[in-house]
Parts: structure tokens; C-alpha cells; sequence
């Protein structure tokens, strides 16, 4: 079969490798859709992350959709042809964290598109038991971005937000888009988004923000604050993973608010507490998601919320590395792509 992977720093290329097999518990499934995600491209230009991550397979890919082609030795409630999404994180389901509801912590969790082949393929396998049936109707392409969707709804949950509540929200990339989908599905008050770039912000308005700001024309704290009669925000949520945004966040949040740090941080950042003790600032670190994969599904199988906005375009496994090279040299420039084998 074909497959994308992951042969160096910066060098994706299509390669031929043999189709895998389900093993006992598994469900071998052929890949509608997969999304690329900002970590892959993290991954594609920097070794540091595959290493944190314990990375063993170069086949990168684990927001995707896909149909049953074949049920592994003791799997029961699936047929062939069953659309499906799956969560890829593969918890131990033992330890303390697994016992207490929050298995994106689990310490010796694996991964389709870590340690086992993702889903930049035309097949892979996964465990039934982290798999999830959606009606035959459902959006295969919006499934697609279930993975995303509960990350941006793990980051609301642990930022607590409420309804009429502020937000500000640093980045508009797919993370970002989708914190504030969510946030206004869940009844937020004012929404203020910043990012430099104006497709983004954009995007970020059809989705349902107030106000955008480009942080290269304001200052997005300064803004924030107008905006709010001085006040600042209720919650803020950090998608870039960069410490210009992470001080527009800090700064734009009001006394006794929350900041939540979604976004990937390679470097590090450094705090001035006295603000965090003077204004009582609880900064909330959001990894993954636990019970809102299934969420998410939910609510995109359903057509609750419409995720289809955040979807730039699809290409093919054989465009695939021209992509990531397109992205790399400019984040900016599409929001969600999706790769097919079927295109």
C-alpha cells in the first residue's frame, strides 16, 4: 500500500510498505480522511518532539476517518463498512490517572502515529476498544477533525468557562478556530481573537468572534483591554505556543481570570509572578483531551456544531510531502488540510 512517512528532519516521501494486518482487538481500516496537525509539522522540521514523544514509527497521521475493511480475532459490535473515528491515544488503563477519568495523562499511553502506523496511508490499525461507530451519514471529511475538536474542548473545560463569560484567544490556526467554535457553542460572552494573519482572523469571525485583532497593526492586550472597559478577560486560551502570544494573554486577563496554555511551547517562557500573585491568575496547563474525543465526535456526527469552515482543501498521499513543505514555510497559509488516499 502507499503511505507518506517520515524519512528525516524536514523530508517526508511516499513510500511503498506492506498492508498491516489486525491483530487480536484490532480493526483494520481503510483511511478516508486524516488531518495534518500542527504537531506533525512540529515534528517535521525538529527532532525534539519525536523524541519526548517516544516516536517508532515514521507513518505520521492520527486525526483521521475511515470505513472497517476487516475485525481482528474477538472484536464484536463492528461490521465491514462501518464509518468510524478513533481516538489515537492507547492508554494503559491501569494507573492512577486511567482510574480517575484522565488518561491523557497516563504515563506509558502509545499512539497511532507515534508508536503504532498512522493514518497518512491508504490502511492501519487500531484497537476496537478506542474506536467510535458513527451513523453511515455522518461527515466522513468533518470526522476528520474530532481530534482537533477535543483538544479546543479539553482547553474550554479545564479553563472552566462559563456561559456569558469573556474569552480571549491567542492564535486562529486550527486549535484556535475551533476554541472559539466551541466557545460560542457554549454560550461565552464577548470573543476577541488575535492573529497576524487576516485569513485567520477571518475564519475566526465566521466562527463566531467579536472582535479580531492583528497583533502586528495593536498591541492585543491594549485592544483586549478597550474592549472590556478596562476589565479584561475572563478566560484566556494560548494556541501558538510562542511568548509574544502567552504575554498578550497574561496581560489581557482581568483579576481572578484563567489562562489556559494549549499551544505547543519548544522554548521557554519566563513569568513575572507578582502579576499572577496581585491579579490571582490560575494558569492551567491543557494537554490532549480525555472524554471529549468522544465528544467531539458526537457533536460533529450529529452536524451539532460545523467544523467544515476550518477545512481548507483535501490532496492526495502524493502531495502530501509538497504540503508539508508548503507549511512549513508558511503556517499561515491554509487552515485544516486534509489528505485522502481516495483523491
Amino acid at each position: 500500500m502507499k503511505a507518506v512517512a517520515l524519512q528525516g528532519v524536514g523530508r517526508m516521501e511516499l513510500i511503498d510498505v506492506p498492508e498491516p494486518e489486525p491483530g487480536p482487538g484490532d480493526l483494520k481500516l481503510r483511511v478516508r480522511y486524516s488531518g495534518l496537525c500542527g504537531s506533525d509539522l512540529h515534528e517535521f522540521r525538529s527532532e525534539l518532539i519525536s523524541k519526548a514523544a517516544n516516536r517508532k514509527t515514521p507513518i505520521l497521521g492520527h486525526e483521521f476517518s475511515a470505513n472497517v475493511v476487516a475485525l481482528g480475532p474477538g472484536v464484536e459490535g463492528f461490521a465491514i463498512g462501518d464509518l468510524v473515528t478513533v481516538n489515537p491515544n492507547e492508554p494503559c488503563g491501569e494507573c492512577r490517572f486511567c482510574r480517575e477519568g484522565k488518561e491523557n495523562l497516563c504515563g506509558p499511553v502509545l499512539g497511532i502515529g507515534y508508536q503504532r502506523p498512522g493514518a497518512y496511508a491508504e490502511y492501519l490499525c487500531a484497537q476496537a476498544r478506542r474506536t467510535i461507530k458513527v451513523p453511515p451519514d455522518a461527515p466522513a471529511d468533518g470526522l476528520a477533525v474530532t481530534e482537533p475538536l477535543g483538544v479546543a474542548i479539553h482547553a474550554l473545560n479545564r479553563g472552566q468557562l462559563q456561559k456569558g463569560e469573556s474569552v480571549f484567544i491567542a492564535g486562529a490556526g486550527p486549535i484556535g478556530a475551533l476554541c472559539v467554535l466551541m466557545a460560542r457553542h457554549r454560550g461565552a460572552g464577548q470573543i476577541i481573537v488575535s492573529d497576524p494573519a487576516a485569513n485567520r482572523r477571518a475564519l475566526a469571525e465566521k466562527l463566531g468572534a467579536d472582535e479580531t485583532i492583528d497583533p502586528k497593526a495593536t498591541p492585543p492586550s491594549l485592544r483586549v483591554l478597550e474592549l472590556t472597559q478596562g476589565g479584561g478577560v475572563d478566560l484566556a486560551v494560548e494556541c501558538v505556543g510562542l511568548n509574544p502570544p502567552m504575554d498578550d494573554c497574561i496581560l489581557s486577563t482581568g483579576r481572578g481570570g484563567r489562562i489556559v496554555v494549549a499551544g505547543l511551547f519548544e522554548m521557554p517562557y519566563s513569568l513575572f509572578l507578582l502579576r499572577t500573585m496581585i491579579y490571582e491568575h490560575t494558569i492551567i496547563g491543557a494537554f490532549a483531551y480525555a472524554d471529549e474525543f468522544a465528544e467531539a465526535a458526537h457533536l460533529i456526527a450529529t452536524r451539532t456544531v460545523d467544523v467544515s469552515p476550518v477545512i481548507s482543501h483535501v490532496v492526495s498521499l502524493a502531495d502530501l510531502p509538497a504540503t508539508f513543505a508548503a507549511l512549513d514555510a508558511d503556517r499561515n497559509r491554509y487552515h485544516k488540510v486534509l489528505v485522502s488516499p481516495d483523491v
